[in-house]
């Protein structure tokens, strides 16, 4: 396909999970070598469109603006990856745990180049030679980029009856040439903190405040979130994003949502940065907007 050059050269994958839990701790370890698995309906796309398998990453999926900023998406030329997670919650009334118990977690994931060596086969010596079986492999050998890094340590502890608050700090790597075609390798450090107050069975308050600080790519950036929502139909919230390095813009949002049964209706207005947008491994261009939204979902 045009994704490997029009080698012919067999796709594979090896993956290795393990896993053990008991009560109050888990552990995950998670290994995984893939080498040109690109599979699409049409074999001369460009970029993510007519993909016909599952490429997930190896990372921790994230929830946070800023944590999400620079999602990583798996290379379908092939990569190494590794997965580590720890949870463990420390017990009530300790001298660590509290009065009502804190729950720790920690995630590291590490992705690298494989091995790609020139493969001679007759007169052809060129890696990436249309109609050629491509290049060599070694399979525990790695290449010589790194395309991803993360660690992520998170603290859940509930302060009180109605207050819980959740802490997050998170070290990432990441190649935005190899990634997004450009940019070098960014790296950043990013710090969270969100909080949840519960006024009622019937309404709560939750507030997020983030920063992450890099000297690549825009600079700094903070974010902020208020989200009051009344149980069962009603949320509330209004959000700010704001780039204190290179541009001093703020992208602020208001949305209001109505739940009913198995119908959702959002309406916001809002600016929107431009960026990637990964899900399930896959990653999209969003380009920047702003604007209205509404948006509609029914399940059933």
């Amino acid at each position: 396909s045009f994704t490997n050059g029009y080698i012919y050269r067999t796709g594979n994958v090896a993956m290795l999970s393990a896993s053990y839990s008991q009560r109050g701790m888990s552990v995950l370890l998670q290994a995984k070598r893939s080498n040109d698995m690109a599979f699409k309906s049409n074999r001369n796309s460009i970029g993510v469109s007519s993909y016909i398998n599952h490429l997930p990453a190896f990372t921790q999926d994230q929830t946070y603006a800023l944590a999400a900023f620079y999602p990583y998406a798996t290379r379908p030329d092939g990569e190494w990856a590794y997965q580590a997670q720890l949870g463990y919650k420390f017990k009530r009334k300790t001298f660590i745990g509290g009065p009502y118990g804190m729950n720790v977690k920690v995630n590291f994931s590490h992705v690298h180049a494989i091995d790609k060596h020139i493969n001679l086969t007759g007169s052809i010596d060129n890696v990436t030679a249309k109609g050629s079986k491509g290049y060599g492999s070694a399979f525990f050998k790695w290449g010589d980029q790194t395309y991803y890094q993360d660690l992520n340590i998170q603290v859940e502890r509930k302060i009180s009856k109605a207050f819980k608050l959740n802490l997050m700090y998170m070290n990432q790597f990441y190649n935005k040439t190899v990634v997004e075609g450009e940019g070098g390798m960014i790296h950043s450090d990013i710090f969270v903190a969100d909080g949840k107050y519960t006024f009622s069975p019937k309404m709560n308050l939750r507030g997020e405040v983030q920063y992450l600080s890099t000297k690549g790519d825009q600079g700094n950036w903070w974010f902020g979130l208020l989200e009051l929502a009344v149980v069962p139909h009603w949320m509330f919230t209004v959000s700010d994003m704001y780039n204190s390095g290179e541009t001093k813009l703020h992208y602020y949002q208001g949305l209001v949502t109505f739940n009913a049964g198995a119908h959702r209706l959002q309406v916001g207005y809002g600016r929107t940065r431009a960026g990637f947008n990964c899900s399930g491994g896959v990653c999209r261009y969003i380009p920047a907007s702003k604007g209205f939204t509404v948006s509609y979902n029914y399940n059933f």
